[in-house]
């Protein structure tokens, strides 16, 4: 039986404010982590929709630019991503760029499969880095075999601390589209995430992305993206 989907990098669209998006006060904690490495989850409820947006709040001793890496690299998504099948890109008739990823249903639930919209946005020298996407239903032709996610608003902010470590805040909603009752999309919208966030952790234990430092950036990822870090003279 296959389990159910959706916990895609899918992702709500963060303003950036000043200060940390953790510390939003309209969110309601579901999950308080006891250790600093935990997980921490949150919930509210949202505009126009009965299904919740969903943020999880961690924070890790691997620095920014592993996190970058391993969210950079879509070959891997299928080994972070809860229950995703695979991701590669699709490229328009006009040279337009999308992500397109296949997750895996649950019976009686057919696959899903998403194609959305990345960037990765920072404001400030050596600041806070948001990878942003935005579903984008309509740029890719529909497969027989999935039902197209019709809505995806999703989010990695990722922000270096003082102290050497990094916290990185996972916020996300997404529309499973189809017939899945709310209920049941507001269950998996709570708990696909926090998997998610549990295999990022897992891929920036493991090579090359755990050696990424200050002393070891990634300069190709940098400059793909055009971010400013002060150690490569930015």
């Amino acid at each position: 039986m296959r389990h159910f989907i959706l916990s895609t990098l899918a992702f709500l669209t963060l303003s950036l404010f000043s200060m940390s998006p953790t510390l939003a006060s309209d969110w309601v904690v579901k999950q308080q982590g006891e250790e600093r490495s935990d997980i921490t989850t949150y919930v509210r409820d949202a505009d126009n929709s009965s299904i919740k947006q969903f943020r999880g709040v961690v924070e890790t001793q691997h620095s920014i630019f592993s996190a970058m890496s391993v969210i950079n690299d879509i070959s891997l998504c299928q080994q972070w991503i809860y229950n995703c099948q695979k991701a590669r890109y699709h490229h328009t008739n006009d040279g337009e760029k999308f992500l397109w990823m296949m997750f895996d249903g649950v019976w009686p639930a057919s696959d899903r499969d998403l194609v959305m919209k990345s960037s990765f946005e920072q404001t400030k020298v050596d600041g806070p880095v948001t990878v942003q996407s935005i579903g984008r239903p309509q740029a890719a032709p529909e497969q027989s075999d999935y039902v197209r996610i019709p809505m995806l608003n999703n989010s990695f902010y990722i922000e270096p601390l003082a102290d050497g470590w990094t916290r990185i805040t996972f916020t996300t909603q997404v529309d499973p589209g189809g017939l899945v009752p709310a209920w049941i999309a507001n269950m998996v919208a709570t708990d696909a995430p926090i998997r998610t966030l549990e295999g990022l952790q897992k891929m920036m234990n493991k090579e090359p992305f755990k050696h990424y430092s200050e002393e070891n950036v990634p300069t190709g990822l940098v400059e793909k993206h055009n971010l400013r870090f002060s150690t490569l003279g930015s």
